[in-house]
């Protein structure tokens, strides 16, 4: 019974025999990935200057900023966005709101990535001289003229290897949006299973599907950091 499983599980035949389906699921990841990036990355920043800004209230809301999401689990993020914020905000306006699961999983990703990187931009910003920020100021240069023209440059630079890194492991978070029916290749699988009922092969093609496109991204992030602390150590 074990070794019959275990040819079950390692013949990937029906797997490929579905791969126009398997392969636009994995392009819905790719989708949901690309739209979560975006935000995280946006509202990572603007975490960030909050809590290097000047002002306590500022500090204050982008410390909470982080904390919340930096904290929350995936998994509960992804459900309650989808099934309990489209409530509150029903009852807030008075009227019945519903999320589509892509919108659900790229605001709850997003959200929690953005902790991520709020706390990797902050540390980029507050690493740059203060000699630096004066000098621009010296020129003349108004905030936001620095901010683009100096800070930003150097920041993306210091942290471009542990942003790469946060990207690979947003990727493979999106793993769980067919928790919420979104179409992506766990949903796919999980269909042709209730289907074909032979759940052995279905799974271990998208566990290999998944380590390939992962090992292949990992190894484009540690080739480009290599190459990047070449550059700044010439």
């Amino acid at each position: 019974m074990f070794s019959q499983a275990l040819r079950e599980s390692v013949d990937l035949s029906l797997f490929w025999d579905y791969r126009e389906v398997m392969l636009s699921g994995l392009a819905f990841n790719f989708h949901v990935f690309a739209a979560s990036a975006t935000a995280a990355i946006v509202l990572g920043l603007g975490a960030a200057l909050l809590r290097v800004a000047r002002a306590l209230p500022f500090r204050v809301l982008g410390t909470l900023h982080v904390e919340t999401f930096r904290n929350a689990p995936d998994y509960i993020m992804l459900v309650w966005v989808h099934f309990v914020l489209p409530l509150l905000l029903g009852a807030a306006l008075g009227m019945r709101i519903e999320f589509h699961p892509f919108a659900s999983a790229v605001i709850a990703l997003g959200l929690v990535y953005s902790g991520y990187y709020a706390e990797t931009f902050r540390a980029g910003i507050q690493a740059i001289p203060r000699g630096h920020l004066e000098a621009g100021r010296a020129c003349g240069m108004s905030e936001l003229q620095i901010l683009w023209r100096i800070v930003m440059p150097q920041v993306v630079r210091r942290m471009l290897p542990e942003g790469l890194n946060q990207l690979v492991s947003l990727f493979k978070a999106t793993t769980i949006v067919s928790l919420i029916t979104v179409p992506d290749l766990m949903y796919r699988v999980s269909m042709v299973t209730a289907t074909e009922m032979k759940p052995l092969p279905l799974y271990t093609g998208a566990a290999l599907l998944y380590f390939a496109v992962v090992w292949a991204a990992a190894s484009l992030v540690r080739l480009a950091s290599e190459r990047w602390r070449q550059r700044i150590l010439a």
